[in-house]
Formats: C-alpha cells, sequence, structure tokens
C-alpha cells in the first residue's frame, strides 16, 4: 500500500467514525460506563468513592483500560470528558479500520469491501438476541476497543502471522473476557493452519482446566449470589424467549447461506470465514448450554458465556454487507442511500425515543440537558467527598433519567443499586451479601417516609439522599428536611 492510499483511507475512516456519532448520537456517563467511568476517576484520584469503590472495582480490576484511560488524561491533561469523547472516537476508528483490513483479504472488488465496512459503520448499534450486547456502544466501552483488536488479530490468523497473538494480548488487556471468547473463534479460524503437537497440547490443557475446575469451582452455598443469578435471566440460554432463539437460528442458517454463495463467486476467505464462525458459534452455544446446567461449572455463568455470539453477529453483518455491495449496490447511487438511510433512520430514531429526557450527542464539556444529572453534577461539586448517598435502587430506569451514572457525575459514595451493582455482584459471591443487604434495605423506596430514611443514617451511616418530586412518601419526607438543591424532577436533601 503506498502512501497515499494509506492517507486516503485514514481520512475517510476518520470521517466515517465523526458522522458515525452524528448519525448514531453520543452519551457520556451512561450504562456501563456507571462502572467504568468511577474506575477511571478513582485512578486519578484515589481518594474518591471512599465507602463503595468495590462495587465497580469488582469488575474493572481485571482490565487495564482504567489505568491506560487516566494515564492518557494525566499526559494530555485534557478534561475527561473530552478524553473519554476522543476515546469513543478513536474505538470507531479502529474498528471500522480494521474492517477494511478484513474486507481487502475478502472482496477482491472495492465497492464490496467498502460495503462491508459501511454496514457495520451505519449497522454498529444492531443488538444480539440474547447476551443484552450490541455489536458496539454509542459511548466509549473497552468492549469496542477489544472488538477492534480482535478483528486485527483475525487478519494476523488468516495471513498466517504471529502477530494475532499480540492483538490478543492487547485485546485481553482492554476487556478479558471478550478476549478468551474472540481467542476461541480465532482458534477455530486457525484450526488447518495449527500442528497435531499444538493441537494435542491445547486438547490436553482445556482437560486440564476442565478437571481442575470440577475439583475446585463448587457450587456456592451463598443465597444472595444465586438470587442475583436467578434475577438475570438472559445469562441463561434455557430461559430465553422463543424469539431470541428464532433470531439465533436465522443468523446460522444465514452464515450457511453466506457461505454457499461464496462458494459459488469463488470467494474462498469467506467462504472459511462463514463456515469456521458458524462451527464455532455452535460449539460457543453448547459449552454456554454446559455452564450454565452443570453445577459443577456455575462459578463461570457471571461470564456471560452466550457472549461468544459477538463475533458470530458482528461477522454475519460484515460479510452480508460486503456480498450486498458486491450483487445489489455496486455503484448505483441511489441504492446506496436508500440502503444507508434506511438503517441509519431506524437506529436514529430509536434514540430519540428511548432516550428522551438527554440530547442527541452529549457534548464534551457541557452537562447533559437532564434534570438527574444536573443534581448529580451540583452533588460532585457542593457536599463533602466522604459524604453517602441513598436513591431509588432503580434510579437509572425512572422517567427522564436515562441511565446515566450517580457515580459517574457525582463521584460520591452510593447504597448499592438494582441495575448496575447487581451485575457485578455476580462476578463476586461474597460481595452479593454485601448488594442484598444494602439492596434491601432501599428497595421499598418509594414509598419512605422520613422515619425510613432516618433509619437508613442509623443503620449503613447515609448522610444525605436524592429524592423525586413525585407524589409519594419518600418526597413528602423532604418537607421535614434540609434540602439545598432542587430542580422540576429531583431534591437532594441532608439527613439530620
Amino acid at each position: 500500500m503506498n502512501a497515499r492510499t494509506w492517507l486516503r483511507d485514514v481520512l475517510a475512516l476518520s470521517f466515517l467514525a465523526l458522522s458515525a456519532i452524528l448519525l448514531q448520537g453520543y452519551h457520556y456517563g451512561f450504562e456501563d460506563q456507571a462502572i467504568w467511568l468511577p474506575a477511571i476517576k478513582k485512578s486519578l484520584d484515589p481518594s474518591l468513592y471512599p465507602r463503595d469503590s468495590i462495587f465497580f472495582l469488582a469488575q474493572t480490576r481485571f482490565s487495564f483500560f482504567p489505568q491506560i484511560m487516566a494515564s492518557f488524561i494525566k499526559f494530555t491533561s485534557l478534561p475527561i470528558d473530552v478524553s473519554i469523547f476522543l476515546g469513543h472516537l478513536f474505538s470507531i476508528f479502529l474498528v471500522l479500520l480494521a474492517c477494511l483490513k478484513l474486507a481487502r483479504l475478502c472482496f477482491p472488488h472495492p465497492l464490496a469491501q467498502w460495503a462491508a465496512v459501511a454496514t457495520i459503520w451505519v449497522a454498529r448499534l444492531t443488538p444480539i438476541a440474547g447476551p443484552h450486547l450490541n455489536l458496539m456502544d454509542r459511548y466509549l466501552h473497552p468492549r469496542d476497543l477489544a472488538t477492534g483488536l480482535l478483528l486485527l488479530a483475525l487478519v494476523a490468523v488468516l495471513r498466517r502471522s504471529f502477530t494475532a497473538l499480540l492483538w490478543i494480548a492487547l485485546a485481553a488487556a482492554f476487556h478479558p473476557t471478550m478476549a478468551i471468547f474472540g481467542a476461541f473463534h480465532l482458534a477455530i479460524q486457525a484450526w488447518q493452519q495449527l500442528s497435531k503437537l499444538v493441537i494435542r497440547l491445547l486438547g490436553a490443557f482445556a482437560a486440564l482446566m476442565l478437571l481442575v475446575s470440577v475439583y475446585y469451582f463448587k457450587p456456592l452455598p451463598n443465597p444472595a449470589w444465586h438470587e442475583i443469578l436467578s434475577t438475570r435471566p438472559y445469562l441463561f440460554p434455557l430461559k430465553w424467549p422463543w424469539y431470541f432463539w428464532i433470531c439465533t437460528a436465522a443468523v446460522f442458517a444465514t452464515l450457511l447461506w453466506i457461505a454457499g454463495i461464496a462458494r459459488k463467486r469463488e470467494l474462498p476467505v469467506v467462504q472459511h470465514l462463514s463456515r469456521r464462525i458458524l462451527i464455532s458459534g455452535v460449539i460457543g452455544i453448547a459449552g454456554a448450554f454446559l455452564i450454565t446446567t452443570v453445577p459443577a461449572f456455575e462459578r463461570f455463568i457471571p461470564a456471560e458465556p452466550m457472549r461468544t455470539l459477538h463475533l458470530v453477529y458482528f461477522l454475519l453483518v460484515f460479510l452480508g454487507g460486503g456480498l450486498l455491495g458486491e450483487a445489489v449496490l455496486q455503484s448505483h447511487p441511489l441504492r446506496w442511500f436508500a440502503f444507508l438511510f434506511s438503517i441509519a433512520a431506524i437506529f436514529f430514531i430509536g434514540n430519540k425515543i428511548v432516550y428522551s429526557s438527554s440530547p442527541y450527542i452529549e457534548v464534551p464539556g457541557q452537562l447533559p440537558r437532564n434534570d438527574w444529572v444536573a443534581a448529580f453534577d451540583w452533588i460532585r461539586r457542593n457536599t463533602p467527598t466522604d459524604a453517602l448517598f441513598a436513591l431509588d435502587p432503580s434510579y437509572m430506569t425512572r422517567p427522564g433519567e436515562d441511565h446515566h451514572g450517580f457515580r459517574a457525575f457525582a463521584e460520591h459514595s452510593m447504597l448499592a443499586d438494582w441495575v448496575k451493582d447487581r451485575s457485578v455482584s455476580a462476578l463476586e459471591p461474597q460481595l452479593a451479601i454485601r448488594w442484598r443487604e444494602e439492596e434491601s434495605a432501599i428497595a421499598n423506596w418509594q414509598h419512605f417516609t422520613l422515619d425510613d430514611l432516618l433509619l437508613l443514617k442509623q443503620n449503613h451511616g447515609v448522610s444525605w439522599v436524592v429524592l423525586e418530586r413525585a407524589a409519594n412518601p419518600s418526597a413528602q419526607a423532604a418537607a421535614s428536611l434540609s434540602c439545598p438543591y432542587s430542580n422540576s424532577a429531583v431534591l437532594v436533601c441532608k439527613l439530620p
């Protein structure tokens, strides 16, 4: 590749990364950033979250992502929100770059290559039936960085290069779980390229790990931990709704169809990828059934084994887009416009409906126009760092809150919530006991009276509360409290 082609590709991919945000929106301190952003902030300032950091560190401690972002922020002296935005842009660019490299191995025609990239670009928010994932996210998540690195590893595998191991190691530094699932798929892709000795060693290692797992990871006598697992049915494929399985079957059938088309069109790499990802996908599902039904493996359930479908869906969209560009879109601008516009419109409308109380693009340097976030920011600036807050355990799902994280904005400790802390507590059986104790203390939040709030201070050391302005007992209790901040949605009150 000459310098001119390289520059053209970089400019084109940079444009696509920027336009992806215009098309699909951007959010800050949102969804899983309720976990990752506090971890970054604590890396920058260890004094933060003195009473509850275990509720996000239990997950983030397995990743170097918080430390990498904190180092970047220190080195550049950029504000945190600007750095996170740039990281999000880079993650999109990285995935699209990897897709372009992969497309050039799959398709000989440039139109098909860019069709595969453009399909991922416009459909990157496509949900995956079952494991609560999208192909990519509308905010910075280490999973997207790991996805880009795993795709680069796949390119290296197809080129029979040992640099695949480096890309997998880097992916593991950002998101170990996704790296493990990705490495499994890549091993199936590279199966014929491995020597018999290596295959035997891998088989012996897998058998040894299986025996060790059966011996050490025995069923836990921990009712709190089992309670958490029981509230997350998507972890168990046998509990999936029938339509999830219809979608999964359709994905595998489509991959088989793509393999047939690739054989007729003499696209050997496409045929190889679609067949192998189908095989590894089926094996992955079988492994997930094993993990979620055999008690000896229940400790692995929080790793969410059905997330092995992520790369299966990703390659389906990628390969399907490339074949569509080659066979249908070709060099017809109107067909390209109709295809891209129809998909972009679906995600645009969905974002506006689901997150109606927040800007479509949460611009760095500006707080989201959201009353809950405004209250969280006031807390950050006006209350003691060691204060412990209590608020509705399901606050992220309350009308108008739009899934923004309290810790991400307030930079203060809080009692465990039902949405994110519950998920993290599944990783640590002992943490699950504390989660159940704290969440149970505020489970009836919508009916709390002043006496209930004062009991939180007595039993848990809560010093501040965030109350909704709705007509319920907890809001009425605010009349007896000092509430130095309020807006149309919430009040921030100090317990006496």
